[in-house]
């Protein structure tokens, strides 16, 4: 079983995506299932996360609609409003009814407060995410918020918190070293889980390979272990320096070379327990999907 742990899907003409930028021409479009599916089918992809890309009701919403329309998509990582402590729970019930809801995250990078997600109130509505045994993603970037996921992972020790994109290390720089030694505080909690996604647009230079992902990869597989890291492609973000195959290529080669037997739970074993996949594709191998 192969899972791509992150990927995205927006509408824009239905839900605007605030974060992209002028200088995001090659996403800044509308991106559906019927163009992603194939995608997966090629590289041998049997079910994916999809994760939320805006910060608002309806963009998460259409992620539910989507996800009840495809069983290839497993499971869902939302948005809610983690300052409304009074409504969360509400939204909460609304959003699990569908059955694929896992995770939360809010887009913490695009704050004006770094420390945002170790607000009080923010606090309180992560200390319901841990009763439900939800999952809390952070899109933590270096050198900026890795400390503030440690920070998270004692106060809430149940909590299980993923990293996305294992915090975007500047690959390919002097800050390497800066990079491990925050990760390597990360991965020393026990409910700290990272994914090896979105290497490809920490990037700088365009005609990068494999190679290039190494470094961070044997790092993180060394820190975390192989049940505590999941593999995404970050499609269509991916986009912005590749292509869904190219990252997916490069992915699977890096983590044969790196994880050798443990390949398999890498690139999926980990991302069905993590989330608790069986359910949607013990469904999806009875024929339920299109």
């Amino acid at each position: 079983m192969i899972v791509d742990a992150h990927v995205h899907l927006w509408d824009l003409e239905r839900n605007p995506q605030p974060w992209i930028t002028t200088e995001d021409v090659p996403i800044s479009r509308t991106f559906g299932p019927e163009e992603l599916q194939p995608l997966l089918a090629e590289a041998g992809v049997d079910a994916v996360v999809l994760v939320q890309g805006a910060c608002y009701d309806a963009d998460t919403d259409y992620l539910f609609e989507l996800a009840d329309a495809h069983e290839w998509i497993a499971a869902v990582t939302a948005w809610v409003d983690l300052l409304d402590r009074r409504r969360i729970e509400t939204r909460l019930e609304q959003l699990s009814a569908g059955g694929k809801l896992r995770a939360v995250r809010h887009l913490i990078q695009n704050e004006a407060d770094r420390h945002w997600i170790t607000r009080r109130p923010v606090l309180r509505s992560l200390a319901l995410l841990e009763e439900r045994g939800l999952i809390l993603e952070v899109p933590a970037v270096f050198p900026l918020h890795l400390d503030d996921v440690c920070t998270l992972a004692t106060r809430l020790p149940g909590l299980r918190i993923v990293v996305d994109h294992l915090g975007k290390p500047p690959l390919g720089t002097d800050q390497m070293s800066d990079w491990e030694r925050q990760l390597r505080a990360v991965a020393s909690h026990e409910n700290v889980f990272a994914k090896v996604s979105g290497l490809n647009t920490a990037l700088r230079k365009t005609n990068w390979s494999a190679e290039d992902l190494r470094p961070a990869v044997e790092i993180a597989l060394d820190a975390f272990g192989p049940g505590r890291l999941v593999c995404g492609s970050d499609w269509p973000v991916a986009l912005l320096n590749g292509t869904f195959e190219a990252v997916w290529a490069a992915t699977r080669d890096v983590v044969s070379e790196v994880a050798g037997a443990e390949e398999a739970r890498l690139l999926g074993a980990t991302a069905a327990d993590l989330y608790d996949l069986t359910p949607t594709l013990s469904r999806r191998s009875a024929g339920a999907d299109e």
